[in-house]
Parts: structure tokens; C-alpha cells; sequence
């Protein structure tokens, strides 16, 4: 007569003759298995919204605007492309040079496509920011760079529009060349931060790496 069950598992220790219940991947512990679509699906919605966003601030700034100075204004540079801002006589100059058509050209570019730019840019990097920093204060820290850029570029583009408009308002011209400096400064620190952001991220990739160092 053969074995029951219950004897057969007496007789050779239970558990042992088992076999190995497969792992699935809810039932996985942290370091076991680590699925990764989430996270995947986050990166792809990341990149390409970063993607989108950086290719209409280019197109904007390095297409739009260079063109449009170079035909409305001749060698005087329009406010965005002045790192080092500008005083009073450059605001008059440009200000003749533009005329009252050029001037409301100038301004509906600033009201449409460098409208949306910089929003773009805002919204695409603090999502950068929130997938790929494991920290909150870092995160907090990081978002606020995001945002100064954002709101000085929107900020800054009404100052523009307002310094052309009346280039003898001295305070106008200091308020719109203060802006254009902090705009530029802005510019260079989110883009070390999204290299810091990116190297932290690929860091994270890697196996064994603790994702809160750095």
C-alpha cells in the first residue's frame, strides 16, 4: 500500500521535499526583486516632456529672436542675448531702431511662443526635479531654482517690453537690465543642476549604490 501524504511529509521532512514556491512580484521584499515599469514610465514622461520643453526655448531664443533682431534692430542686441545687461543709450538706440512696429512685433513674441517657453521649461524640470530627488529639502532646494528661472523669464520679458516702451524711465531700463542678468544666472544654475540631477539618477541605476548619497 502506498504512502499518504501526511506520511510521505513525516518521512522526508516536510517543507524540505517541497518544491520551491515561485516569487511573485508582489509577494517580492525590497533588494528581491525590484520591478521597475513604474519607474520606467515615469523617465519616458520625464524625457520627453524635458525634450519638448528645451527644443521651444531654443527655438524661441536661438531661432525667433535672433532672426527678428537681425531684421528689425540691425547690430543692436535685443535684452534676452545681453548677459551683462545694458544702460539707457542701448534702450533708446534699440528703442528707434525697433520703432512702434517693431516694438509690438517685439512684444507679441514675448506674449505667445516666450510665453509658453519658460512655462514649459518650468513645469518639465520640476518634474525632473521630483522624480529624480530622493530627498525633501534637496527637492525643495532644487524646485526653487526651477521656479526663480521661470518666473524671472516671464518677469523679465514684461521688463523688456516696458524699458523699449519708455527707454528715458530710468528705473524701468535698471529693473529690465537687472533681469537680464539674473536670467543668464538662472540659466547657468539650472543647467549644473540638471546635470547634478542626472548623474544622481544614473548613480541609482547602478546595483549596490544607495540612492540618498550625494
Amino acid at each position: 500500500m502506498g504512502l499518504t501524504p501526511a506520511q510521505k511529509a513525516r518521512k522526508h521532512g516536510g517543507a524540505a521535499s517541497a518544491p520551491p514556491r515561485a516569487t511573485h512580484l508582489h509577494d517580492a521584499r525590497p533588494g528581491q526583486l525590484r520591478p521597475e515599469p513604474t519607474r520606467s514610465s515615469s523617465a519616458l514622461v520625464v524625457g520627453v516632456a524635458m525634450t519638448v520643453a528645451a527644443l521651444l526655448w531654443l527655438y524661441v531664443n536661438a531661432w525667433i529672436l535672433p532672426r527678428f533682431g537681425a531684421d528689425a534692430a540691425g547690430e543692436l542686441a535685443l535684452p534676452e542675448w545681453m548677459p551683462l545687461g545694458f544702460d539707457q543709450d542701448h534702450a533708446r538706440g534699440l528703442s528707434a531702431a525697433l520703432g512702434e512696429e517693431g516694438r509690438a512685433q517685439y512684444e507679441g513674441i514675448h506674449r505667445t511662443s516666450g510665453l509658453l517657453a519658460p512655462l514649459l521649461v518650468g513645469l518639465a524640470w520640476l518634474l525632473f526635479v521630483a522624480v529624480n530627488t530622493t530627498t525633501r529639502a534637496r527637492r525643495w532646494l532644487r524646485s526653487t531654482v526651477v521656479l526663480g528661472f521661470a518666473v524671472v523669464s516671464l518677469t523679465a520679458s514684461t521688463a523688456f517690453d516696458a524699458a523699449l516702451a519708455a527707454p528715458d524711465d530710468a528705473a524701468a531700463v535698471t529693473t529690465a537690465s537687472v533681469l537680464a542678468v539674473a536670467r543668464w544666472v538662472l540659466l547657468a544654475l539650472l543647467l549644473v543642476l540638471t546635470a547634478r540631477v542626472a548623474v544622481e539618477a544614473l548613480r541609482r541605476r547602478e546595483p549596490g549604490e544607495d540612492p540618498h548619497r550625494g
